[in-house]
């Protein structure tokens, strides 16, 4: 039985750009590959639903993705195949002089199916899956904060 937030990752960053400017890259979910670490490739399926391609321990795996939310301060998103659960990323202003932000990742996920699940426990998923978040925030701070978006 799965213990609430046993897979919960809850990372912050901040970063010295405008929380408009951050927020509208990540809102593009197609620039997910840019700044998502372990993200290979974001393919549009339909309005607001893309199939990600993700390199990780048990695997590459290719989720498919339905945006809930996207406004200037948040994106939302669950899984609908392959993994169980979702994430999103908030945008908030730091600072008096609106130049610099926090963004805050937090993801909740699980294979789906119990082998693929206990495989992934095996090797480390939730690990992965944290360090990948740190990396990705990081990624997210250098690219913002050197205006290559």
């Amino acid at each position: 039985m799965k213990q609430p937030n046993e897979n919960l990752v809850a990372i912050k960053q901040r970063i010295e750009a405008p929380a408009p400017a951050v927020a509208a890259y990540i809102g593009d979910f197609r620039n997910a590959k840019e700044w998502m670490v372990g993200v290979e490739g974001v393919e549009r399926l339909a309005e607001d639903v893309y199939r990600l391609r993700l390199e990780s321990p048990v695997g590459k795996l290719e989720p498919e993705v339905k945006v809930l939310e996207h406004n200037d301060s948040i994106m939302r998103w669950a899984y609908t195949s392959t993994i169980e659960g979702g994430g999103e990323v908030s945008v908030a202003p730091s600072g008096g002089d609106s130049s610099s932000c926090i963004v805050s990742y937090l993801g909740d996920f699980e294979l789906k199916g119990k082998v693929l699940n206990r495989a992934a426990r095996l090797v480390g998923m939730e690990r992965f899956a944290r360090k990948n978040g740190e990396r990705s925030l990081l990624r997210l701070k250098q690219l913002m904060e050197a205006r290559r978006y």
